[in-house]
Protein backbone atom coordinates (compact mmCIF):
# COMPACT_ATOMS: atom_id res chain seq x y z
CA UNK A 1 0.00 0.00 0.00
CA UNK A 2 1.23 3.38 -1.20
CA UNK A 3 0.60 6.44 0.61
CA UNK A 4 0.24 10.04 -0.53
CA UNK A 5 0.23 13.41 1.17
CA UNK A 6 -2.16 15.55 0.12
CA UNK A 7 -2.56 18.23 2.86
CA UNK A 8 -1.25 19.06 5.97
CA UNK A 9 -1.68 21.84 8.74
CA UNK A 10 -0.49 22.36 11.95
CA UNK A 11 -2.77 25.47 14.36
CA UNK A 12 -1.30 28.27 16.23
CA UNK A 13 -1.80 25.42 19.53
CA UNK A 14 0.52 23.05 17.89
CA UNK A 15 -2.26 21.01 17.12
CA UNK A 16 -1.47 18.86 13.49
CA UNK A 17 -3.46 17.58 10.79
CA UNK A 18 -2.42 15.75 7.68
CA UNK A 19 -4.55 14.19 4.84
CA UNK A 20 -3.15 11.20 2.82
CA UNK A 21 -4.12 9.02 -0.02
CA UNK A 22 -4.13 5.54 0.88
CA UNK A 23 -3.60 3.33 -2.18
CA UNK A 24 -3.75 -0.37 -2.69
CA UNK A 25 -4.97 -2.67 -5.75
CA UNK A 26 -8.43 -2.60 -4.87
CA UNK A 27 -9.20 0.91 -3.85
CA UNK A 28 -8.12 4.21 -2.64
CA UNK A 29 -8.97 5.73 0.77
CA UNK A 30 -8.23 9.13 2.52
CA UNK A 31 -7.07 9.02 5.92
CA UNK A 32 -7.10 11.91 8.09
CA UNK A 33 -4.67 12.00 11.09
CA UNK A 34 -4.88 14.54 14.31
CA UNK A 35 -2.34 14.52 16.48
CA UNK A 36 -1.58 17.20 19.90
CA UNK A 37 1.30 16.50 22.74
CA UNK A 38 1.13 12.58 23.52
CA UNK A 39 -2.51 12.14 21.73
CA UNK A 40 -3.68 10.99 17.93
CA UNK A 41 -6.44 10.20 16.08
CA UNK A 42 -7.35 9.20 12.35
CA UNK A 43 -10.83 8.39 10.24
CA UNK A 44 -10.60 7.27 6.75
CA UNK A 45 -13.12 6.84 4.02
CA UNK A 46 -13.27 6.07 0.30
CA UNK A 47 -12.01 8.78 -2.05
CA UNK A 48 -13.83 9.58 -4.85
CA UNK A 49 -10.88 9.82 -7.15
CA UNK A 50 -7.46 8.13 -7.47
CA UNK A 51 -4.64 10.30 -6.00
CA UNK A 52 -3.08 10.81 -9.47
CA UNK A 53 -6.02 12.80 -10.32
CA UNK A 54 -5.89 14.77 -7.26
CA UNK A 55 -8.54 15.42 -4.69
CA UNK A 56 -12.66 16.10 -5.21
CA UNK A 57 -13.52 18.97 -3.87
CA UNK A 58 -15.78 16.44 -2.07
CA UNK A 59 -13.28 14.24 -0.18
CA UNK A 60 -11.63 17.62 0.46
CA UNK A 61 -14.26 19.08 1.93
CA UNK A 62 -14.64 15.94 4.22
CA UNK A 63 -11.45 15.79 5.12
CA UNK A 64 -11.26 19.35 6.74
CA UNK A 65 -14.13 18.40 8.49
CA UNK A 66 -13.03 15.54 9.59
CA UNK A 67 -9.68 16.80 10.92
CA UNK A 68 -11.48 19.74 12.65
CA UNK A 69 -13.47 17.29 14.47
CA UNK A 70 -10.63 14.99 15.52
CA UNK A 71 -8.33 18.24 16.59
CA UNK A 72 -11.71 19.36 18.89
CA UNK A 73 -12.05 15.72 20.45
CA UNK A 74 -8.20 15.82 21.24
CA UNK A 75 -8.83 19.38 22.98
CA UNK A 76 -11.67 17.72 25.25
CA UNK A 77 -9.62 14.81 25.87
CA UNK A 78 -6.68 17.36 26.99
CA UNK A 79 -8.74 19.99 28.77
CA UNK A 80 -8.12 22.23 26.68
CA UNK A 81 -11.75 23.20 25.97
Amino acid sequence: MSKSIMWAETDAKGFEAECLFNEDSRNYEVMVCASGRRLCRSESFAAHSDPMQGMTEEDRRKSVEIAERLVVEIEHELGDR
